[in-house]
């Protein structure tokens, strides 16, 4: 397809949000290439509030529309005032401008509000975005632009305008505070120029095709891509200018506590579930716990590295906690009430010991400062207190391992693959201990990584390989041992699930590769085969789209054996067009069939035909034998090929139609055949001498022949002349 997609829209956003940033930390404002990267760097905001507004009328759910991005805008607060501290000052990053602009949305499509309860909040985020946005007001003005003009031609003039509009104004403050100085930015006329640059971006969006494209790092690519890009700049900025090993030190444990509330964070806001207990629990206490040695890396007082000591031991204690209810609940353990309690007794004995150790030295004999180092450090003398919560965190850490360890030996599949991460998040907090011993680090404590790395496999643990609630895990053995067939594909055709019965049907499927592979499963993902016959059974395809968020994520492929169902419909047609006693077709749907023959132009002859003397067989043999006679016939005309179709018009006469033939000694072969076959059917019958059959038959010899109705008269008239004449005649018309 033609124009732009979604994905590359974003690329050219995510590109020109690069440049920008580049050029603020690297090249001269005023310079020609600080004034073309900064105009590049345009293409950001315009292209971004385009797909809020496209966002926002395709989702799902506002709510969570919001709560997404209120969650990544506090995530990139931090990156975002690393690098941008001394520019910015108090206002905020793009994504809280975007942010306000989807809560002005929700206010405004509001059923439920009178407009003065709409006028008022709405006025209140304007005031919100002029005081501390980073783009004061333009990107809520842009959203609207996007979000209630139809019309493009219309959005760019609008847009234009405003830009334009904005611009003078910039203009015409810059130059009266130079006069009056009314605030300390003591910019030229011609400084803010560049934003002109924003209505660049409506080249590209002119050619948007509305289709969404292949997906690159997912849907929260670009929120994820702005904080992470900020950290990298961040970096590579500081060691530009020579920052020191500390200042190193201690960005990358900054770095680690955000990556670790980042992932749990998100594991909480995914979906609710039986352990969101542990969840907060190791939140708040790796939080903690990073928090608490960072303040001790930065303090210089032994003041500041007890506070910051205590905090990291009651993050630890309650991460011992948090470990133990996450192992029962993976592992499907149930740990007796009095271990937690055990837990949280001993924690608080621990928090008792470190409080009174500068009188009784039970958890450390000795704290001091050395201040021989790069920077200051904390001495300790370790005390039995400290020996005794070693034993207590390796006694739990241990038993927690166990348990993995036999969860691991009985399940499979996901909740093998959760165990596993579950057990590494466990082992993780202890490897920086290995690491400084082993003298990799030069003697720095590197304990957020551990914390860090415990992160990144509970979250694997908790989003990637399923709920540890057994959502997932539930739902794949219900899908598994379900009559109906299931199949996911992704967006690129890549096979993410498929149960039993599917493979049964198509043999070995093999996940993370493409469903085209099998020229059958890609008939029908393209809609070419809506059913699907095999070794006797009969299957209907169904394929749905999986949305999310408002956005195709991908396609489901239901697959349900119909063949009882086919079969009774087929009983249900038969009832219905058939008689119930010989099997041939009633006359009503004969009719029918004839007619809609007729119509396409068909030509042939119409035989109409006669049981003789069937009333004496009734009277003589009794109407079982009748019957016998009548199924014996049906089964005759049922006999003589696809050419013909047949049906009882009542009582002991039929009908036979037999297309394309005319030809007066063609018809006299079909009767002989009809008459011979039927003799010998009844031939052992004690009333096979009695039995006659007459045939009238009239033929399509001229157009104005195709009519039903006639030609039903002129059969019929021909059965009289037959009937007439000698036994087991015929007569042609």
């Amino acid at each position: 397809m033609k124009g732009l997609n979604r994905t590359q829209l974003k690329l050219i956003a995510i590109s020109a949000m690069v440049c920008d940033h580049v050029a603020w930390g690297f090249v001269e404002f005023m310079s020609p290439l600080g004034q073309f990267m900064h105009i590049i760097g345009r293409f950001t905001l315009p292209i971004m509030c385009f797909f809020i507004a496209e966002g926002f009328r395709h989702t799902s759910s506002v709510k969570r529309y919001i709560k997404r991005m209120a969650l990544f805008c506090v995530v990139a607060i931090l990156p975002f005032y690393i690098f941008f501290g001394e520019i910015y000052e108090y206002r905020q990053n793009i994504i809280f401008d975007l942010l306000l602009g989807v809560i002005l949305l929700a206010i405004l499509e509001n059923k439920k509000l009178k407009k003065w309860q709409k006028a008022i909040p709405t006025v209140g985020l304007f005031v919100i975005s002029a005081l501390i946005g980073g783009w004061v007001i333009m990107p809520m003005v842009y959203i609207l632009i996007f979000y209630y003009v139809k019309s493009f031609k219309k959005q760019a003039i609008l847009f234009s305008t405003l830009t334009v509009v904005m611009e003078v104004f910039i203009i015409v403050g810059m130059q009266l505070n130079q006069i009056w100085h009314f605030t300390h930015y003591d910019w030229p006329w011609y400084d803010k120029l560049y934003l002109l640059g924003f209505m660049l971006p409506l080249l590209v969006l002119k050619h948007y095709n509305g289709q969404k494209g292949k997906d690159i790092g997912g849907r929260y690519f670009f929120y994820i891509f702005y904080s992470v890009h900020f950290v990298v700049l961040a970096v590579a900025k500081a060691l530009v200018a020579g920052c020191s090993a500390y200042e190193i030190y201690v960005a990358l444990h900054i770095i680690a506590l955000l990556v670790w509330l980042a992932i749990l964070i998100m594991v909480l806001w995914a979906k609710p579930s039986r352990g969101q207990v542990a969840t907060l629990l190791l939140l708040f206490s790796g939080g903690t716990y990073i928090f608490g040695f960072l303040v001790e890396i930065t303090s210089g007082n032994v003041g500041g590295f007890y506070a910051a000591t205590l905090m990291q031991y009651f993050g630890e204690c309650i991460l011992m906690l948090g470990f133990t209810m996450l192992v029962a609940q993976m592992c499907h353990r149930e740990v007796p009430a009095f271990i937690y309690a055990m837990e949280v007794v001993f924690g608080l004995f621990v928090m008792w010991m470190l409080f009174t150790t500068r009188e009784n030295h039970i958890f450390y004999e000795y704290i001091g400062i050395d201040e021989s180092g790069p920077f200051p450090r904390l001495v300790l003398e370790h005390g039995f207190g400290f020996m005794l919560f070693v034993a207590y965190m390796v006694i739990v850490c241990v038993s927690c391992l166990v348990l993995c360890v036999l969860g691991i030996r009985k399940s499979v599949g996901i909740e093998r693959k959760r165990i596993i991460c579950m057990a590494l998040a466990i082992i993780c907090p202890w490897l920086p201990n290995v690491i400084r011993a082993a003298g990799i680090t030069g003697g720095y404590e590197v304990p957020g990584f551990g914390i860090m790395g415990a992160a990144i496999f509970v979250g694997m643990a908790l989003l990637h390989y399923g709920y540890f609630d057994s959502i997932t895990l539930a739902g794949e053995n219900a899908l598994s041992h379900g009559q109906e067939g299931i199949m996911v594909i992704n967006n690129n055709r890549i096979i993410t699930y498929y149960n039993n019965v599917m493979q049964e049907v198509f043999g070995q499927l093999v996940l993370k590769q493409s469903a085209y592979n099998n020229k059958t499963l890609e008939d029908i993902f393209e809609g070419r085969l809506k059913t699907l016959e095999l070794e006797g059974s009969i299957y209907e395809m169904r394929v749905e789209p999986l949305r999310e968020g408002g956005y195709v994520q991908g396609q489901m492929l239901w697959m349900l054996d119909i063949t009882e169902h086919h079969k009774m419909l087929a009983k249900i047609s038969d009832l219905a067009h058939k008689d119930s006693l010989t099997m041939v077709y009633n006359r009503g749907y004969f009719e029918t069939l004839l007619e809609e023959y007729l119509e396409q132009g068909g030509d042939g002859s119409l035989f109409m035909i006669d049981i003789r003397h069937f009333r004496q067989i009734n009277d003589r043999f009794g109407h079982q034998a009748g019957d016998n006679v009548l199924v014996r016939f049906g089964e005759v005309l049922l006999s003589q090929g696809d050419d013909t179709i047949s049906c009882r018009i009542g009582g002991d006469e039929f009908c036979l139609f037999f297309k394309e033939a005319i030809d007066a000694k063609e018809l006299e072969c079909m009767a002989e055949r009809i008459l011979t076959d039927f003799k010998k059917t009844i031939s052992n019958e004690k009333y096979a001498d009695i039995v006659d059959v007459a045939f009238g038959i009239a033929r399509i010899l001229d157009a104005s022949e195709k009519n039903f109705h006639k030609l039903y008269s002129n059969a019929d008239k021909a059965l009289y002349v037959a009937k007439n004449r000698s036994n087991n005649a015929w007569y042609i018309l």
